[in-house]
């Protein structure tokens, strides 16, 4: 099929521009390459069978509606499909700017596969998209022919095909798209083939169904945005958002989490509630205790609204002042002891707190505040706890508790619980880790925690007994506490001396027959290793396992279910933001790591930058909507404007949460975990998740963990491996290279016992940083020896040479150790560090190879055998031996320079 205007060989046989639009014409072609060209996850190559193929059908109005508007532009039709691909990879790809391969002579037959970059900008209209696409075109055909030699394999490529035509099968690692008009000139096909092990051919179909409905769109609306344009039908947005509800939640049960304390209390209040130590205490002595609490608050000045702070080590008695304050209609703001004054100082004043629970001398550290304090493990506030009678807990709600019959409105008295909160009311204030050192609260309702617990309730139905890990200062502690109270269970608190031991915690589960736990992974790996040691039987009542807070290695999976198989091991998902939790998944050893499906009440949406949903399999970001969406931040109305917004998919005026976690639906229907928004770091300008990197290295055996960070100038990345036994570094990072992009691929991997942890026994990124920066800084200094005392540019004979062409190597690669006879590119070298070693070449040799001697000749001994056989040109051939010797010696001067430079600001 041909148009009136000009055709494919006209194009390609127009006049070659000169070598510097050319070479500028191949940089943008390569900067717009990509390591994922669809934006889908790709396959285990190991466990395919054969390439992989789809096709979809274009009914034939679509079909002529093509070939009209190809006849009406005097263009091809190839410019539309290319058009229509542009936006579709945009949406899949969350990338504007793309490059594939396309051939307008349809095959072998016609023109050569020429790399095409396209541009799909929201802001355009589809008319111009459609005026770029021809241009980007005409161009590629010009400046290919002008650099022929300088092939650029690109990994996707689309052609149309006619009958007379034939079709361009997959190459190498390409994936190859096809407009394949039918025989009978009527209808036509989208096909897509793709090579072993890189996508399935479910992927490929829903891809294929996305341009179609991109094309059908594009040729719809001239003049509409190409913002406006969506690869998604209707179908297709349903089936996103089912993906992502989670069944409802009766709303009659949605009472607060005090009130369904004091009912336990009331059902049976002998059974015991809570356990630290040797120190147990009854539902009902629980209830007690904490109306006392309560009423010294009330005494105070604490009424509804109020914010009440617990600065309470790991007891009973901290769990009877959160009753406490929550009994008087505050909500409470618990504070970490382990933190700094300072911390503690601020956290308190921010929060506006009217008054401060404490145990034990804790409240010393807050002489300085003036505020009302309640003593919690005063025992004239605990001798009711002793005491014989608490039928049915009867002191709880009795109008005769000491203090007046203020004490009587409590959350058990059906006709009084009004005035210890409502629904929409604040029930803690929990601030976050506070990275950048300022404290940040969000604000949960009594509405949101009760969803969150009634959701917990749902999914782990019984009494569970709860050994309770995670501090009061983190929002997981309410999973636990509120979690076991509320069913009527039994909390088993890890004391001060316990909660970070690992043989304690094997020692609590046997003593105290816990059913369930919830750590963060790299916790649980330790409590794992010591039951092996101890004996694993001792962890024989565990019927539940929860790990959040951490990516999940699937090595711990794996020797999960080699160690307790008959203990389900959970993967929790959710922000503080989001009360608690939002999603879970029972892990499965014979299936992927991913956070699985959301709770009950919540929903969950995977968006691109604009708000959109992204197609199936594409990455974009997590937000969360539903009941367990929080207030926002206490206090920071703007901040909460940017978290916190309009939800477009419910009819319900409601919320939803961006929480700047990077994710994608999976084939299964579940959401996979990337990484988060501020862990996605820039390499040489590539966009680089560092979770997918710690993911692969987790994948490689004998890694148990792993964590990459950037170095200082974010060149490249640097990796930390907790191994099991020996392991070998650079036959993991040639494995690692296998699979990712040579920007993802760490420069450097250290093997370490242990990573550094914050206080809430996270991964410390800073301080791996920190040590990053130190070792960057000492080899600086070695780098300034090196350069001081590397031999002169006349230094004769083949040593001297070798020694300066390492101490180039050294300066690009920030190393002070050079091997003479190891690939450059095994030592974390690059495209773009090629560059630079011909600059560092050239000041310490006065020759400076081309960037294919460099790919050519890849350890040092080969580079200084080619300088000195003088198989490469020096780099300004009228210079004497003495000019080079004097660049040389100057360049020397200001490498020393630039690293002591260097190493003051490391």
């Amino acid at each position: 099929m041909s148009s009136s205007r000009s055709g494919p060989s006209d194009l390609a046989s127009g006049t070659a521009t000169d070598s510097t639009e050319s070479r500028e014409w191949a940089e943008e072609a390569r900067a717009a390459l990509s390591a994922d060209p669809l934006g889908l996850k790709e396959q285990d190559v190991r466990k395919a069978q054969q390439p992989a193929r789809a096709e979809v059908a274009l009914e034939a109005s679509l079909h002529q509606a093509v070939l009209r508007m190809a006849r009406e532009d005097r263009d091809l039709p190839l410019v539309a499909g290319l058009s229509a691909l542009a936006v579709t990879l945009a949406r899949s790809t969350g990338r504007t700017r793309t490059v594939v391969g396309s051939a307008p002579g349809g095959g072998p037959g016609g023109a050569a596969v020429v790399p095409v970059v396209l541009d799909a900008p929201d802001d355009s209209s589809v008319a111009e998209l459609l005026s770029a696409t021809r241009a980007s075109l005409d161009r590629s055909l010009a400046q290919h022919t002008a650099t022929a030699e300088d092939s650029l394999s690109v990994p996707v490529v689309f052609t149309h095909e006619t009958p007379s035509g034939s079709h361009r099968p997959a190459t190498g690692a390409a994936v190859c798209i096809t407009l394949q008009d039918r025989p009978d000139q009527q209808s036509a096909a989208l096909v897509a083939t793709a090579p072993t092990g890189r996508y399935t051919a479910p992927q490929l179909g829903r891809f294929l169904a996305g341009l179609r409905t991109v094309l059908a769109a594009l040729l719809d609306a001239r003049q509409a945005p190409v913002g406006a344009l969506s690869p998604l039908d209707e179908a297709q947005t349903g089936e996103l958002l089912a993906l992502g509800r989670g069944p409802a939640l009766p709303s009659h049960d949605l009472r607060s989490v005090h009130a369904l304390v004091a009912d336990a209390a009331a059902e049976d209040g002998e059974q015991p509630a809570v356990v630290c130590g040797e120190d147990t205490v009854t539902r009902g002595q629980l209830q007690a205790w904490s109306a006392r609490i309560t009423s010294r608050l009330t005494a105070s000045g604490v009424g509804r609204g109020d914010r009440v702070g617990i600065l309470a080590e790991r007891s009973t008695a901290a769990v009877a002042a959160l009753l406490g304050a929550l009994g008087a209609g505050a909500a409470y703001v618990p504070v970490e002891p382990l933190n700094p004054d300072e911390r503690v100082t601020a956290v308190l004043r921010d929060a506006d707190v009217s008054a401060v629970v404490v145990t034990g001398s804790l409240g010393e550290r807050l002489s300085g505040l003036g505020l009302p304090l309640v003593q919690a493990d005063d025992p004239a506030l605990r001798a009711g706890a002793g005491d014989q009678a608490t039928t049915a807990g009867a002191e709880a709600v009795h109008p005769s508790l000491p203090g007046g019959p203020e004490e009587a409105a409590l959350p058990g008295d059906p006709e009084k619980a009004a005035l210890s909160g409502g629904p929409e009311d604040a029930a803690y204030l929990i601030y976050t880790s506070g990275s950048t050192g300022a404290p940040k609260g969000v604000l949960v309702e009594h509405g949101h925690l009760a969803a969150s617990t009634l959701a917990r309730r749902q999914v782990y139905p019984g009494r569970p007994v709860f050994l309770l890990l995670s501090p009061l200062a983190f929002d997981s502690s309410a999973a636990g506490l509120w979690g076991a109270l509320t069913a009527g269970g039994r909390l088993v608190v890890a004391d001060q001396n316990e909660f970070r031991a690992p043989d304690q915690v094997v020692r609590l589960v046997e003593r105290h027959e816990v059913t369930h736990i919830l750590c963060v992974p790299s916790f649980y790996d330790t409590v794992l290793a010591a039951a092996e040691r101890d004996g694993l039987h001792r962890l024989r009542t565990l019927s539940t396992v929860i790990v959040a807070g951490e990516a999940l290695p699937e090595a711990l999976v794996h020797r999960h279910a080699a160690a307790l198989g008959d203990t389900a091991l959970v993967n929790e998902y959710g922000p503080t933001e989001a009360t608690v939790w939002a999603s879970h998944r029972r892990c499965d050893p014979s299936r992927p790591v991913d956070i699985g499906g959301p709770i009950p009440g919540a929903r969950l949406y995977v968006l691109d930058d604009a708000g959109r949903l992204v197609p199936r399999g594409a990455t974009g970001e997590l937000y969360i909507g539903g009941t367990g969406v929080s207030r926002g931040y206490f206090g920071r109305a703007e901040e909460t404007r940017r978290a916190f917004v309009h939800d477009p998919f419910a009819d319900d005026g409601s919320r939803m949460y961006r929480t700047g976690d990077l994710v994608r639906w999976s084939e299964e229907g579940t959401v996979e975990f990337l990484g988060r928004r501020d862990n996605q770091v820039k390499i040489r300008g590539h966009r680089v998740e560092l979770e997918a990197v710690e993911a692969a290295l987790r994948a490689c055996p004998g890694v148990r963990d792993a964590v990459v960070v950037p170095d200082a100038d974010r060149s490249r990345l640097i990796g930390f491996v907790r191994a099991e036994g020996d392991l070998d570094l650079a036959l993991t990072r040639k494995r690692v290279a296998g699979t990712l992009p040579e920007v993802a691929v760490p420069a450097q991997l250290h093997s370490v016992d242990a990573f550094p942890t914050t206080a809430n026994g996270k991964t410390d990124r800073a301080a791996l940083t920190e040590q990053v920066s130190a070792q960057l800084a000492e080899q600086a200094s070695a780098q300034e020896r090196q350069a001081l005392e590397a031999p002169q540019a006349d230094t004769p004979g083949a040593d001297g040479l070798v020694h300066r062409v390492a101490a180039a190597w050294a300066e690009v690669l920030k190393v002070s150790d050079v091997p003479t006879t190891v690939n450059f590119f095994d030592l974390g070298g690059h495209s773009l560090l090629v560059i630079r070693l011909q600059t560092a070449l050239e000041d310490h040799t006065g020759v400076r190879p081309s960037s294919l001697d460099l790919y050519r000749c890849t350890t040092v001994k080969a580079q200084a055998e080619l300088i000195g056989t003088g198989a490469t040109e020096p780099a300004t051939t009228t210079d004497s031996s003495a000019d080079r010797a004097e660049r040389v010696r100057k360049a020397r001067e200001v490498r020393a320079h630039r690293a002591r430079a260097r190493r003051e600001t490391l």
